[in-house]
């Protein structure tokens, strides 16, 4: 077993999410809170919470002036708007965001002073989590030996870690664009599938290059947002979702990136399975495959298992909406052709166009910093 892998292991028992609870508790260390871009009408609780349960939160930043109207510190808190947040004289070693992206944007604002960020206190989450991934080890070992450079294997590392401890600054983040790792690209002449279109964007990348593209939305209204861009860069798109066989079945969601598949959903799409596509539109092969279908990953593939053997496509999978996509993923692709190489890579998200035109945005404008996004979702396996 590698070194690097068993330190890590070895290391997260000490470093799990609740050990540092613990001692913060333990050691009275300065923490801090970060509301934003609005405070919620339930702060106050929030942090009275955190408070209760033994913690030295005294800290409480905001995004601006103007929102510090909306919180009513206690006597020791100190109330500070971003800007004024490098002034402390005492700064908060963790500070906890709790809700929505936006806040992730500051990890590395926060991080300037030495303060690292926790997106969560949910204890029991992160230690079922931890659990988990302890069962699971030697499928872990055996993906991670499995990745092809060094660079995967410190990022599916930090994957593991950063899952765990709860601290954003414990992922490894790339510089490169989702789904757009050199080498694991579509090309000139190629025909692509895209499981998940959205809002089209990605297979509208894929047709510029040159691929013949072939783009799935299960979701009513993202479909619909397809078919404009669909008709200008010349894709197929259609109106179904990618699953292990063919048929119709329940989802949640009105149109937005998390859309999925839900037997209690209230909405109803039909599905298919990708070999029996194939063998209906008569297509002479696969030669790329893109995959983000909110957790429906492994099902796809198994209803994809003649064209991945048959072809050995390309492919960017999305390999962080379950737990287990870190092991399932990789080892099923594996089982199917045995000469498939693979590299892993955890993109921060773009959010230019949900913050564009927005206070939020200003303020990012302010402080210098991007809309990508430091999450602990968009982990992509790259297979060829």
């Amino acid at each position: 077993m590698s070194n690097e892998f068993i330190k890590m292991i070895s290391d997260l028992n000490e470093r799990r999410l609740l050990r540092t609870m613990q001692n913060l508790v333990a050691n009275k260390t300065p923490c801090g809170i970060f509301f934003a871009p609005d405070v919620p009408s339930n702060a106050r609780q929030i942090v009275d919470s955190f408070k209760g349960g033994g913690l030295n939160l005294n800290c409480v930043c905001v995004l601006s002036g103007e929102h510090k109207k909306f919180f009513p510190p206690a006597d020791a808190e100190q109330l500070v708007a971003v800007n004024e947040f490098p002034t402390l004289p005492d700064k908060p070693k963790f500070i906890f965001v709790l809700s929505g992206f936006f806040p992730n944007m500051f990890m590395d604002y926060f991080g300037r002073y030495g303060t690292k960020m926790i997106t969560s206190a949910n204890v029991n989450g992160a230690e079922a989590q931890y659990n988990n991934y302890l069962k699971h080890l030697p499928e872990l070992y055996d993906v991670h030996e499995m990745l092809a450079d060094d660079e995967s294997k410190k990022v599916f590392r930090a994957a593991i870690t950063g899952r765990i401890t709860r601290l954003m600054q414990d992922f490894i983040f790339t510089t490169e664009y989702e789904y757009f790792l050199n080498g694991f690209l579509p090309e000139k002449g190629d025909i692509a599938i895209d499981g998940g279109a959205f809002d089209g964007a990605t297979s509208a990348d894929f047709a510029r290059q040159g691929a013949k593209v072939y783009a799935f939305e299960m979701d009513a209204k993202n479909y619909q947002n397809c078919i404009a861009p669909a008709e200008k860069f010349g894709f197929t798109i259609e109106n179904l979702g990618l699953s292990n066989q063919s048929g119709t079945a329940r989802y949640s969601g009105t149109g937005g990136a998390g859309s999925h598949k839900d037997s209690r959903g209230a909405l109803t799409a039909k599905f298919i399975d990708l070999d029996t596509y194939v063998a209906q539109k008569n297509l002479p092969r696969v030669d790329y495959i893109k995959l983000d279908i909110e957790g429906a990953e492994l099902d796809m593939l198994h209803g994809a298992a003649k064209t991945i053997t048959r072809w050995k496509p390309k492919m960017a999978v999305s390999a962080y909406h379950k737990p287990e996509d870190l092991w399932t993923l990789a080892t099923y692709i594996k089982s199917l052709r045995g000469d498939y190489e693979f590299q892993f890579r955890h993109h921060p998200c773009d959010r230019k166009l949900e913050v564009n035109g927005s206070t939020a945005w200003a303020a990012l404008k302010r402080f210098n910093l991007s809309c990508r996004t430091p999450s602990e979702y968009d982990m992509i396996l790259y297979c060829k």
